[in-house]
Formats: C-alpha cells, sequence, structure tokens
C-alpha cells in the first residue's frame, strides 16, 4: 500500500533547541575566526579544541548505523543495562594529534576542571606544542566558565582562549563546529564500545589504546573541516570546498571527504562518519 501511494520511510532528527539570538552569535564567531584566519593561515592549526564525554559501560554503536545482511532475520537484541557505570573522559584534538585522554573520577566541578587543566592538560600540552603559540577552545559548561577557571586561562592564554566570555566568544550549542563533538567523540565510541569492556579499567585501557591509535593525519583533517564548515552558516558567502580524490585517499580521509562539505544538524557529522566506518571496515 505505501508503495502503490508513492510514501517513503523517514526518521525524525533529533535537533538541539536554539535560543533566539544563538544564529547571531555563531555568524559573530565566523567572523572573528575567518578574519584571523585570512591574517594568519596557521590559525585554524594552532586551536586545540577540547571538551568531555561520558563512556557508559554498557555503551554500544548506534544500532541504526548497524546492518545484518541474512536470508532471515536473526533477531539481533541488543541489552542494554540502566544506570550502567560509567567515566567522564578529557581530551582535546588538534591538527597534530590529540591531547589527553584524561579521566575524571567523578562529576566534573569547577574545582576538579581547573585541577586537571593545572596538573594534567597544561603539562601535556607543553610536551607536545608551543604554549605561547597555541589557542584553547573549550565551550561554556558551568564548570569551564567558572571564575577561577577563566582568570587561569587568561593568565596562562592572555587573548589565546576560545569560550564562554573568552578572549574570543564562543557560540553555545556549536557541537556542528567542534571537532572533538562532530568526530572525535563518535568514532571513539564506536570503537571502544565494539571491544565490549567488562569492567570500567577495561573501559578505560580501551578508550586509551583507540586514541593513541588514532592517526593524526586524521585529527589534522578534522579540525581543517572548521574554516568550511563556518563558510557554510546561512550568511556566509559559499566556498569551494578543498578537492579531495577518494580513490587516492585511505579510507578515514574518505570519511571526512564526506563530512566535511555537507551542512547537517547537530552530531550527524558523527553519524555519517559511523555509517562509512561501518560500510567499509577499516579496520
Amino acid at each position: 500500500m505505501m508503495k502503490e501511494l508513492g510514501l517513503k520511510p523517514y526518521r525524525p532528527q533529533l535537533l538541539h533547541a536554539l535560543s533566539e539570538d544563538d544564529p547571531d552569535r555563531r555568524c559573530e564567531f565566523a567572523d572573528v575566526f575567518l578574519q584571523l584566519a585570512a591574517e594568519d593561515s596557521s590559525f585554524p592549526d594552532r586551536i586545540l579544541w577540547t571538551g568531555e564525554a561520558i563512556f557508559k559501560l554498557n555503551g554500544h554503536v548506534n544500532r541504526h548505523n548497524c546492518v545484518y545482511y541474512a536470508v532471515e532475520n536473526p533477531h539481533i537484541v541488543i541489552t542494554k543495562e540502566i544506570n550502567a557505570p560509567c567515566i567522564t573522559v578529557w581530551a582535546g584534538i588538534w591538527s597534530g594529534g590529540l591531547i589527553g585522554p584524561f579521566f575524571f573520577h567523578d562529576s566534573v566541578t569547577a574545582n576538579s576542571y581547573l585541577e586537571m587543566v593545572k596538573k594534567e592538560i597544561i603539562p601535556a600540552i607543553k610536551s607536545r606544542m608551543n604554549l605561547q603559540e597555541m589557542f584553547y577552545m573549550h565551550n561554556g559548561a558551568p564548570s569551564h566558565y567558572a571564575q577561577p577557571v577563566r582568570h587561569f586561562l587568561e593568565k596562562t592564554f592572555r587573548n589565546r582562549w576560545i569560550g564562554r566570555r573568552g578572549a574570543i566568544e564562543w557560540p553555545a550549542r556549536s557541537p556542528d563546529l567542534t571537532p572533538t563533538d562532530f568526530f572525535l567523540w563518535g568514532v571513539i565510541k564506536d570503537y571502544v564500545y565494539a571491544k565490549k569492556p567488562q569492567n570500567l579499567q577495561a573501559l578505560k585501557n580501551a578508550i586509551v589504546t583507540e586514541m593513541q591509535s588514532l592517526p593524526a593525519e586524521l585529527c589534522r583533517k578534522a579540525c581543517q573541516t572548521v574554516p568550511y564548515r563556518l563558510q557554510l552558516l546561512p550568511t556566509k558567502p559559499k566556498i569551494i570546498p578543498p578537492k579531495i580524490s577518494p580513490t587516492k585517499l585511505s579510507t578515514p580521509d574518505v570519511i571526512l571527504h564526506i563530512a566535511a562539505p555537507i551542512a547537517v544538524p547537530a552530531y550527524e557529522p558523527t553519524k555519517l562518519l559511523i555509517v562509512t566506518v561501518v560500510d567499509v571496515s577499516i579496520r
């Protein structure tokens, strides 16, 4: 009947609820970012994009991205435990690779975040890059916005940090502009959950292993999509994305080639990435 009526199935999309001034804040950020990039082409490569994510012990790959082909229905069921143990992970991504992961033992507070920034994150940054040249980005979470945290970032990075009331104002509710959200967490969770860790220590070990094995070149390409995403904002003039030939690239490059030039709602880039990973089995 559906075919006769010409009807097709469509799934609803989950979108972030936006405030009235969110589009303006995003465009203002785009103006500042693209101006700095025009003045210094190395600017996008000197940003450390950071964030936190929760990994659950019973986590699994998004079922909409897993397709099993069989003559008969295999009746595959994914069980999910309610209130399963979990851990909160911090990580940073930049054009040179990853910083972290670092783990919070309890919920993230202003004090625990500031302590991690001082004792783990800053030393890790210094060991990998020139602290005086890097820009530090984090979102407007309450733990990030606390006054002691902002004072420390201002003292450490001066005018080179991006965030809520930062030297460069970060637009709230913009996961589609943050490489940790539109790329990193989705990819790492797929790899980690595929291993089915049985306890929190195994979960931590899997997270560390997968992040350490993520190619730096893939991180670079993910970060380099940000300027093109900003150009895709409604009020921005369109530009031609970099010409990439999928036949000459490794599978991870093909993934980013698919995700970069497409304007999609929040978290959808991760979905596109996962679909590609499942289809071509890059591991």
